[in-house]
């Protein structure tokens, strides 16, 4: 083919990447432009120029008969003609853009839809040491990524550590910030460490915070004379336990490795 052949070839596709971004597919464009250079055609002729199966025009022809842009002539075999592109392009653009604004609005209802049903923030007043422990285990156990504790580095009942146990095995990440690292308690901390935890210490004193998987948190305050005094708050809100996280974190990065 000489290359004025090859350009004449190319020249009915010129627009080709203009249709594609209104909307038509690149084979929809190549169909619809080679109506309007020569057409009507039949599915053969049309397959014929621009390489592709018969089967697979007649496909393209009937989405874009569809979109209202070609008319089908009922010959034998059927015959393919473009409709006027000043009316019909118009048409098939305010349609597309009608159909997008459509979409919009139900995107939009749906993510408000969910916005609204969003839980609200929750919090639960916890007294007393024990009750603390108990909704401890209740949370531990479903934790799923990470667990993140800020404590005295005192013991905890072996139901609290069998369930941080548990989290560790299941593959959850546990950190813990110590106030407290002493002769007294580092015995307790060497076996906080076999049973999965990640410890550092920072001194610090008069509070426990727990947070799970960056959503959930418990915070205790106890009577630094007597720590089975102790007033416990159940923070159900992922803004605030996210809050309590980046906290932690800033903790973690001053804390000495144990």
């Amino acid at each position: 083919m000489s290359k004025k052949q090859c350009s004449e070839a190319k020249k009915p596709f010129e627009l080709l990447p203009k249709l594609v971004k209104l909307g038509l597919s690149k084979q929809e464009a190549k169909v619809y432009l080679t109506l309007i250079e020569g057409g009507p055609f039949p599915a053969k002729e049309i397959a014929r120029i621009i390489n592709i199966l018969p089967h697979a025009v007649y496909r393209t022809a009937k989405k874009l008969e569809n979109k209202k842009l070609i008319s089908i002539l009922k010959t034998s075999p059927l015959t393919f003609q473009v409709l006027s592109p000043q009316l019909t392009l118009s048409s098939f653009i305010k349609d597309r853009n009608l159909m997008i604004e459509k979409e919009v609005e139900e995107v939009s209802r749906l993510l408000n839809q969910k916005q609204s049903s969003s839980p609200p923030t929750q919090m639960n007043l916890i007294v007393g040491k024990y009750e603390m422990f108990i909704q401890t285990i209740k949370m531990t156990n479903e934790t799923k990524k990470e667990l993140l504790i800020v404590s005295i580095g005192e013991p905890i009942p072996e139901d609290s550590l069998l369930a941080i146990r548990n989290a560790y095995l299941r593959g959850v990440k546990i950190k813990m910030v110590a106030h407290k690292y002493d002769q007294e308690n580092k015995e307790i901390l060497e076996n906080f460490k076999k049973n999965g935890y990640e410890i550092r210490h920072y001194p610090d004193w008069g509070f426990h915070l727990v947070v799970y998987d960056g959503k959930k948190a418990l915070l205790s305050v106890n009577n630094p004379k007597d720590t089975e005094e102790r007033v416990s708050m159940q923070i159900l809100s992922q803004g605030l336990s996210k809050a309590l996280r980046d906290y932690f974190y800033s903790v973690w990065e001053k804390a000495t490795p144990i």
